[in-house]
């Protein structure tokens, strides 16, 4: 799917009975409730340069070519480099959305570009097409559970979310220094103050 067909496939969705309702996010500077709703993973593409993996991912363009999380194959690299960041919580996520499916919602934009939840999608994904997954494993990780947000939202506001609800929050799995480093000077190219990044990031 291109952009165009997964903004449309995804404002179809919205047209559905959400999943659930009153999610709270920090969006544009204020709380605000979003519905959630239950996207089938081929309508959305993982974001390369995720806080996790974008050292890894600059590093293998540099060497190589621009990855595309449109292209099958440069979606595999993606998924491969996800997993690498951190097999052994990969593992333990992996049993956990075998065993009860997703719990935790993710965040992706209007155009299906996945903000929050790439390491927890590309599972999903992994668990789907596997050989060894029972066909009740397979129905339980065919979707994605998350926000959608509107179409007006800028970069700012996404570099926000993002590193709100990767860095700031997700300690369970850590972040490497160079990870945040990339991170912080996205958000100072952002024109985001010494004081807002260190908010976002949770110190």
């Amino acid at each position: 799917m291109n952009t165009t067909e997964r903004k449309e496939a995804l404002l179809r969705v919205q047209q559905a009975s959400p999943f659930a309702t009153g999610y709270q996010l920090q969006y544009k500077g204020e709380n605000k409730q979003f519905d959630v709703w239950d996207i089938p993973l081929d309508y959305l593409v993982y974001n390369q340069y995720n806080g996790r993996i974008g050292s890894v991912v600059k590093s293998y363009e540099k060497q190589n070519h621009r990855l595309s999380p449109e292209n099958p194959d440069d979606a595999a690299i993606i998924e491969h480099f996800l997993w690498e960041s951190k097999p052994s919580a990969n593992e333990v996520t992996e049993r956990s959305l075998k065993s009860i499916g997703q719990q935790k919602f993710g965040i992706v934009t209007a155009d299906g570009i996945i903000i929050d939840g790439n390491r927890r999608a590309s599972i999903l994904n992994r668990i789907r097409h596997s050989e060894t997954s029972t066909p009740q494993e397979k129905a339980r990780c065919g979707s994605f559970k998350a926000v959608i947000l509107p179409l007006d939202a800028q970069k700012a506001d996404i570099l926000r979310l993002e590193t709100s609800y990767q860095m700031g929050e997700d300690a369970k799995v850590d972040y490497n220094p160079i990870e945040k480093y990339l991170k912080t000077r996205d958000l100072k190219e952002s024109n985001f103050t010494d004081e807002e990044v260190a908010e976002f990031m949770g110190v």
